[in-house]
């Protein structure tokens, strides 16, 4: 693998790296793939909406315009941009305070911020710092997303629960489960523990194993068969329909409000910048392809560009999604536009019901 970069500068604008050639015999292959992405990664997002504080539906909306501007614009062949687990924390951290979970202006606030975290992309293309990802430790990256993981699990500790987890914070959670802990639902408890033990077992028994949506379907058919709903559980319940609406968030705008939030903006493009990167160089390597560091930053801040703008939250390379389309045998982009017309026919069809 080498990186387009060093193996030479190009002063025009490259499209659909991540997508072309498209190799005929292996269209079968990355359409499989990309129903298999939309069939774990739909309920992925879902849940990184409650770790964002945001409603539902924009975690599918980081499925739709940020990763077809991803494919146009990207390097990389095999890096899913959406919803990430790392950006949603920082995201839910930086906007306490600010507004209301889950309101029209906190939404408008994490618009904003992913407006910015693309400024801030823009801004390390222009100044070809695509380098920078190769300084940034794997052993301190690693040692963060293990963080964010250990801070993101804490917090659903309640919702395991089937408690109500009124706290601020991850301690303030904890505290308040803490107090709560009699009030635990029995059913939520079980729903939960056999998810954790599908999806584990899954693992140890074979990687190739769906566990997690083995997990999601079982999970979805007790809650139908046994009306958990009425036994206390929450349920996601009915999500809007429709495509998102284009436009510029709607915010009282001031120069106090964008100081407030430059830091985390570029909390969130180190983060991007760190993950993406390394997420496209390990599966350059595996692959023996090359890919450009600098090309990718315009394909993530066009992402985030089109998340902004279309109501949803800031996107960044998934390590867990790429690994998921890999493993399902999906060696492009055109996996990943397949899973954006699967999402694309939920909204339309499904999301009501």
């Amino acid at each position: 693998m080498t990186s387009r970069q060093s193996a030479g500068r190009r002063p025009r604008l490259s499209l659909f790296e991540g997508l072309l050639p498209i190799e005929a015999s292996r269209v079968p292959s990355e359409i499989i793939a990309g129903l298999t992405l939309a069939a774990l990664a739909i309920p992925e997002v879902l849940g990184y909406t409650k770790i964002a504080g945001t409603p539902p539906i924009t975690g599918l909306y980081t499925m739709l315009i940020p990763m077809i501007l991803f494919a146009v614009f990207g390097s990389s062949r095999h890096l899913v941009v959406s919803a990430d687990s790392a950006t949603a924390a920082i995201l839910a951290a930086g906007l306490v305070g600010l507004a209301s979970t889950g309101s029209d202006e906190y939404v408008a606030l994490a618009g904003l911020l992913a407006l910015m975290a693309a400024a801030f992309l823009f801004l390390a293309r222009i100044a070809k710092l695509g380098f920078l990802a190769d300084f940034l430790s794997s052993t301190v990256l690693v040692g963060f997303l293990t963080g964010v993981g250990i801070q993101v699990a804490l917090g659903q500790i309640g919702g395991m629960l089937g408690l109500q987890g009124t706290g601020h914070g991850t301690l303030g959670k904890i505290v308040a489960d803490l107090e709560d802990i009699g009030q635990t639902n029995t059913y939520a408890l079980t729903i939960a523990a056999a998810v954790l033990l599908v999806i584990v077992g899954a693992k140890k028994i074979s990687p190739r194993i769906p566990g997690a949506l083995i997990a999601v379907v079982g999970a979805t058919a007790a809650s139908w068969a046994l009306d958990l709903q009425s036994r206390g559980v929450q349920i996601l319940g009915a999500v809007p329909s429709g495509l998102p609406s284009i436009g510029i968030p709607r915010i009282d705008w001031s120069w106090e409000l964008i100081n407030r939030l430059l830091p985390i903006a570029f909390a969130m493009f180190v983060v991007i910048l760190a993950q993406s990167a390394a997420t496209s160089r390990a599966f350059a390597t595996r692959y023996n392809e090359r890919f450009s560091e600098n090309t990718d930053l315009v394909g993530l801040g066009m992402a985030n560009l089109g998340a902004g703008l279309s109501g949803t939250f800031v996107v960044a390379g998934s390590p867990t999604k790429t690994q998921m389309v890999d493993g399902a045998g999906g060696r492009s982009q055109l996996t990943h536009l397949t899973t954006v017309l699967v999402v694309v026919l939920v909204l339309f069809f499904l999301t009501g019901p």
